[in-house]
């Protein structure tokens, strides 16, 4: 009988053929001395996205687990359900389009979790490849943030770099209204404790037209920052 996880994966995909086998190397590629599981909510792409999974799902059976839907659920849809499928005391974030670097993320990540109980979330500093050119984003310099912290840096947290406590994690109902659900789990969880960094580059964001920052761009990610802001203002 396996264990059950520490740490669950949380990964989303729609669409993203070009980019997930690189998503699915970076996590394969962990080493830990915990168990892991990895939930793939792929959400009914039209490209090969979700026979790409299942080739890594046949090849890592016990540790890659499908959500495959029936039905398109949309950004947040997926990303919520994906989430509340998962098992671990931990989860950690990333999309079809982003990567892990190093092979010890997830241990760092959990060793300072598991040391630091007042902390309900950890991140570290990213890379971005940005339309093809790799470059260092800039590194966040505390070691702590607050709630108030994550206002003021905004987009500062990259979603790959995200590690919480799945029990700090509480879902309102606008929540599954907003479009940046990354932005809104951070606020959320920050209510819970205390925000960690590791100054390790450990991720890669990766940002391209199809990327959902664009899109939001598309729609007025302004728009979207302040709906989320005034209901996180109501909500607390």
């Amino acid at each position: 009988m396996q264990d059950s996880p520490l740490v669950s994966v949380c990964l989303i995909t729609y669409n993203q053929e070009k980019y997930i086998t690189e998503t699915l190397e970076g996590i394969v590629m962990q080493k830990t001395d915990f168990p892991v599981e990895v939930i793939i909510g792929e959400d009914c792409s039209t490209d090969n996205t979700r026979k790409i999974c299942e080739e890594y799902i046949r090849k890592y059976p016990n540790l890659l687990k499908p959500l495959f839907h029936n039905k398109n659920k949309g950004m947040m849809g997926n990303w919520i359900a994906t989430i509340q499928a998962c098992k671990g005391k931990y989860i950690t974030l990333c999309e079809g389009d982003d990567y892990w670097t190093d092979p010890y993320k997830l241990q760092k990540q959990t060793n300072l979790m598991e040391v630091n109980p007042d902390m309900s979330l950890c991140a570290h500093n990213a890379d971005i490849l940005e339309y093809g050119t790799l470059r260092q984003l800039p590194p966040i310099e505390k070691d702590i943030l607050s709630t108030t912290d994550i206002i003021l840096q905004d987009w500062g947290i990259m979603t790959a770099s995200i590690m919480f406590r799945k029990d700090a994690f509480d879902i309102p109902d606008w929540y599954k209204n907003i479009k940046n659900g990354d932005y809104g789990l951070q606020l959320l969880v920050s209510l819970k404790g205390k925000i960690g960094i590791l100054p390790d580059v450990m991720s890669v964001y990766r940002k391209h037209v199809e990327g959902i920052s664009t899109t939001l761009r598309q729609l007025s990610q302004a728009a979207w920052v302040i709906y989320l802001l005034y209901e996180f203002n109501k909500y607390t």
